[in-house]
């Protein structure tokens, strides 16, 4: 099968493999890599067809360009004589008008060695006119060096030529989806908040969901709406929910009539695509059937902007009120406009466990969970990623993060393995996470507004047997909780 170099951005490198092969999967396409190290700015690729080759330049927000490989070696000689016995690849281009672009990888290549390193390639005895804009074809000379931090002039000079390896190739094209994140920008949307989601991972978290046409993914902490701009930008119909409706609504001026969401999804031009966005908390949700949401994708709270809450009262209140509150004028309270139910904090470890469980409930068989999940990096474990029977994570490598130093977000893709829906899930404060039973393990995600707030301190056991931050901060946690072991206990 033919070789193709794709030329990649070394932005979020992590991500780049698992956004490629949720791109196949969608088109149902095989890919196979063919470099051994796979997070450099060139990746060699195979695949059965060229077509397959537009499907990435069409989604893969990282892709700057793909050219078909022809010739490679770790010098030009080598490159050269390999080059020497398939010169008939050329043939369907003898006659056409093409140009030459040598482009360094990791470095900016010396001007005055670019034409010399062009006229060697004179044995491909090409026919056509050379045109510098507008080329039937453009052959594209990648000279891959490894990274340096000195960016003098002085540096340049004596490492130029200095590269690791060197490719040759015919270009096929430019990566369309890279405006994506421009155009998407939250600065320029006509809605957003301050818990807003970056627009480019907004569509790396999106490609994970395999979206298109027809299929529909919901968001159950749609806040803003951002991950569903990304989704519904693929084709998908999209659905989103939140205990907090201001966050959906936005401030309303003037004329406006349209909540925030809708306005920004306007202005994308996927307002069609938006089924609803409702006000609810999850915990305790209208949907009554499981089995037919086709992906959830969401960044579930997690308390640096905004802190995850659940209806009910903080521990140690007043329990809720079984029958509606009637006010003095008459009228009962959850009837008021500016009504807001009493809620508690939703501890973080909690939520991802019933985020899961919810997915193994909602989603159909082979269907998709894609959520962050903050951990304190020294503190997480494998074993942190909650186990549901029925649902499994989907991993390359150590996973997909964008690291802070001492914390970082995990991208979480998981599964339905399961061909049932299974019960609904509870929403209980699950017994398995009781710190008070002192676990031998807290999960890195486990307390994590506190543990932000500290400085992310070491933390100790009280002699209450609560696990907590070495430094005093406000007690805001939903008591007991951790996630579950590799055996489910």
């Amino acid at each position: 099968m033919p070789l193709y170099i794709l030329r990649l951005s070394l932005d979020h490198t992590s991500f780049r493999i698992p956004s490629l092969l949720s791109i196949s999967q969608v088109f149902n396409f095989p890919i196979r890599f063919v470099s051994q190290d796979l997070y450099r700015g060139l990746l060699v690729i195979e695949l059965e067809k060229e077509e397959d080759v537009n499907h990435l330049l069409e989604r893969e927000t990282l892709l700057l360009s793909v050219t078909e490989l022809y010739a490679q070696g770790s010098t030009y000689e080598e490159l050269h004589a390999e080059m020497s016995q398939h010169l008939d690849i050329l043939q369907p281009y003898r006659q056409k008008s093409f140009k030459f672009t040598l482009e360094g990888v990791n470095h900016r290549v010396i001007e005055s060695r670019i034409r010399d390193t062009v006229e060697s390639f004179a044995y491909t005895a090409l026919e056509g006119k050379i045109q510098m804009k507008n080329p039937d074809v453009e052959f594209v000379i990648y000279e891959d060096y490894q990274w340096q931090a000195a960016h003098t002039v002085q540096a340049r000079v004596s490492r130029d030529g200095n590269f690791k390896h060197v490719y040759f190739g015919r270009r096929i094209g430019f990566g369309r989806a890279r405006t994506l994140a421009t155009s998407h920008d939250v600065k320029n949307r006509a809605y957003y908040g301050n818990t807003s989601m970056d627009s480019h991972m907004g569509f790396l978290m999106a490609g994970q969901a395999l979206p298109a046409p027809g299929k529909l993914i919901y968001d159950p902490f749609v806040g803003t709406g951002s991950m569903l701009y990304a989704v519904a930008h693929w084709g998908a119909y999209v659905l989103g929910s939140d205990i907090d409706g201001r966050q959906i609504r936005g401030k309303m001026k003037g004329k406006e009539v349209k909540p925030g969401i809708l306005r920004a999804a306007e202005q994308y031009g996927i307002e069609d695509r938006f089924i609803d966005c409702l006000t609810y908390d999850v915990t305790r949700s209208p949907i009554r059937t499981g089995g037919w949401v086709d992906a959830i994708i969401t960044d579930p709270p997690y308390g640096v902007r905004a802190g995850a809450k659940r209806t009910g009262r903080k521990e140690g209140g007043k329990p809720l009120r079984e029958e509606p509150y009637l006010l003095p004028d008459g009228t009962y309270s959850h009837k008021r406009e500016d009504y807001l139910p009493p809620s508690r904090p939703y501890e973080l470890a909690n939520l991802t466990l019933d985020l899961v469980q919810l997915a193994r409930w909602l989603l159909v068989p082979g269907g998709r969970l894609v959520f962050f999940l903050p951990t304190v990096n020294e503190d997480y474990q494998e074993v942190d990623v909650p186990v549901v029977e029925g649902m499994k994570e989907l991993k390359i490598g150590q996973g997909s993060i964008q690291d802070f130093g001492k914390w970082g977000r995990r991208l979480i893709t998981m599964e339905k393995t399961a061909l049932d829906d299974g019960p609904p899930p509870t929403f209980e404060d699950h017994d398995e996470f009781d710190i008070k039973n002192q676990p031998e393990h807290l999960p890195g995600h486990f307390g994590f507004r506190d543990r932000y707030a500290a400085g992310f301190a070491p933390r100790t056991i009280g002699d209450s047997g609560s696990a907590s931050p070495a430094v005093e901060t406000p007690a805001i946690l939903v008591p007991g909780v951790t996630t579950r072991n590799e055996q489910g206990k």
